[in-house]
């Protein structure tokens, strides 16, 4: 195989984004040495973190892991990206972008992960300290990626040293074997030897290995996973290192400045509800997308004949890409009487720049038209009007049109954990013991003087359907957040196409059991000695 991932020199923070071809370049110029000295090692770390941004905050996420789900449908702006979201035939293994970039980023974040094991693993100089932690972070980089191929593609190639010239064998290694061999070992040493804290947010903790552990854990489901999970969570939980923010709205948005919008502060990036996250500067250089999530989320208000008069873009409004927009399943999901989470997690409030009102969504299946503004009942959503995901907003890019965003992209927080332990207590039979760690969110979400807490109709509906209730109440905490797609993939087959063909439309009438997998790259397999025999396509595709 003609692999996808290269042999890299290690830099701090350059010369490691960008889409590469399949074939191998060695890149030489910094002595091996240098890697095995605590600078070198520094910089080999911090190379194997910024692979991370291939995937987190860019639109490839958006398509890949929120797409084609019960709580999210194609936006306007889609267009021929529609395939993740309809599972037409063309969602297949041509796919150049994101699914071949995506399998390159991947793996080229497991060669860079594995470049630097290597080098500082053959370290004579390093303390023992900083020789273990070091390691611990790239073995935690190295368990993601390796999670995000398994669970994306099933069996994959499995390399644990660095590649050396141009390889042109591969084979398919199952899962479960890479979970054993690699993901779950790495992450023991990880929380082994990671700190409790680090002085760069960026970086890996104890907490973020246990995390990600327990998310192995759920998505493996073995025999004795769900209980492993339910431990780890525990772990963190109990650590005393996290806190759940008093305010839901405050980990996204900065203090109300009435134009309906949400404005990012730099104090977001360090919550101490916040577990571990990829870090974004924005700067257009060093980091030349930033975090992109602005993008993909908002509606067109600045479309001809929203308002009247039709809105100018703004910074604060954002620069409407319109990829994805809510289902109205996901709409609706909220008690809007008692839980904030609702009118904190989208905008439904425009204004000109006078202050009056330019659009409102009153989230009523028919609006009352009367009084200032345009107003739309949710009947009259589309894939240019719906209401705008609040969370990523970025007000500080340099124009409304600028790409890079400031926002870094968290992967976990405290409340995704609550909610991993309530799952892992229900997939292993226990979902009485699940309630308790939905309501402490609740009672966090709950409108003043309000009782959030789950209601004999709610106690009722979980009773009826615990898993059910608790994807539901996954995205009433984390929608726009959570990885939607991998969320349901992990329930098994029957969640999966059940969910989405229940709340998804556009995606029900082509949506099958094999599209749990996606389909492998076709470059890959073209370029594999033995070609498909050698390499098989996963089925249906």
């Amino acid at each position: 195989m003609m692999q996808t991932r290269m042999v890299l020199a290690l830099t701090a923070l350059a010369g490691l984004v960008g889409c590469m071809d399949l074939t191998e370049h060695p890149i030489t110029g910094l002595a091996s040495d240098y890697f095995q000295t605590a600078a070198g090692a520094n910089a080999a770390t911090v190379g194997a973190y910024t692979r991370l941004k291939d995937f987190y905050g860019q639109e490839s996420e958006v398509l890949m892991g929120m797409l084609g789900t019960d709580s999210w449908e194609k936006g306007e702006q889609l267009q021929a990206n529609s395939l993740w979201n309809d599972y037409t035939v063309q969602l297949g293994a041509a796919v150049a972008d994101p699914l071949l970039n995506r399998w390159q980023n991947f793996y080229q974040g497991v060669n860079t992960a594995n470049t630097a094991i290597a080098a500082i693993g053959s370290s004579k100089s390093l303390d023992a300290t900083t020789k273990n932690t070091r390691l611990a972070e790239s073995r935690f980089i190295r368990a993601l990626m390796y999670h995000n191929l398994v669970r994306t593609w099933g069996a994959v190639e499995l390399d644990t040293l660095p590649t050396q010239g141009v390889v042109t064998t591969a084979s398919r290694t199952a899962p479960a074997e890479i979970y054993a061999k690699v993901i779950v070992p790495d992450l023991e040493f990880a929380i082994a030897n990671l700190p409790v804290k680090q002085t760069e947010v960026m970086r890996a903790t104890k907490g973020a290995a246990q995390t990600l552990l327990a998310e192995v854990y759920l998505t493996r489901a073995a025999q004795g996973d769900f209980d492993k999970a339910r431990d780890l969570t525990t772990a963190v939980i109990n650590s005393g290192t996290y806190k759940l923010n008093p305010s839901y709205r405050a980990l996204f948005c900065g203090p109300e400045n009435g134009n309906g919008a949400c404005d990012f502060v730099a104090s977001q990036k360090s919550d101490p509800e916040l577990i571990f996250s990829v870090q974004f500067i924005g700067d257009g250089a060093v980091d030349p997308f930033g975090n992109s999530l602005h993008l993909y989320y908002t509606m067109g208000y600045d479309v001809s004949g929203n308002a009247v008069p039709t809105l100018a873009r703004t910074r604060s409004y954002g620069r409407p890409f319109r990829r994805t927009r809510p289902t109205l399943h996901l709409l609706r999901l909220w008690n809007r009487t008692t839980d904030s989470r609702y009118e904190n997690t989208f905008q439904r409030l425009w204004r000109q720049p006078n202050g009056d009102t330019a659009i409102y969504f009153p989230g009523t299946p028919v609006a009352n038209k009367t009084g200032q503004g345009k107003k739309y009942g949710e009947n009259e959503y589309t894939g240019i009007l719906f209401p705008t995901l609040l969370k990523w907003l970025d007000q500080t890019r340099a124009d409304p049109n600028t790409f890079p965003g400031h926002r870094d992209r968290w992967l976990w927080r405290l409340a995704d954990v609550y909610l991993m332990r309530a799952e892992a207590n229900i997939r292993a039979g226990r979902p009485d013991e699940a309630i308790p760690d939905i309501n402490v969110l609740r009672v966090r979400a709950a409108f003043a003087g309000q009782d959030n807490t789950m209601s004999a109709a709610e106690l009722a509906s979980f009773a009826a359907s615990p898993i059910g209730f608790l994807l539901d109440e996954r995205e009433r905490e984390l929608a726009g957040e959570e990885f939607r797609w991998w969320v349901l993939a992990r329930q098994g087959p029957d969640v999966f196409l059940a969910r989405i063909q229940a709340y998804n439309a556009s995606a029900a009438p082509n949506v099958k059991a094999f599209h749990i997998l996606r389909p492998i790259p076709q470059t890959q397999i073209d370029r594999t000695e033995g070609g498909k025999s050698a390499f098989p396509q996963n089925p249906g595709y």
